[in-house]
């Protein structure tokens, strides 16, 4: 068998992913998202998840005081 990634672009194609699963001709498997670990990639200083958040909480502050 070959494994295919597939974009799903309208509501009803879900639907019939759902179909041919039942037909048994297709298996659907779920994937995550790895948006994120990608984005790391390309982060050139690593920061740790409280420096993270510490800059988001400080952009939001700015963010708040700009409206």
């Amino acid at each position: 068998m070959e494994t295919l990634i597939v974009e799903v672009t309208n509501k009803k194609a879900y639907k019939l992913l759902e179909n041919l699963e039942e037909l048994k001709l297709i298996r659907v498997l779920k994937k995550k998202s790895d948006r994120i670990s990608n984005l790391r990639g390309k982060i050139k200083t690593r920061m740790s998840n409280s420096q993270v958040e510490k800059q988001l909480n400080t952009m939001r502050k700015e963010w708040q005081r700009g409206s």
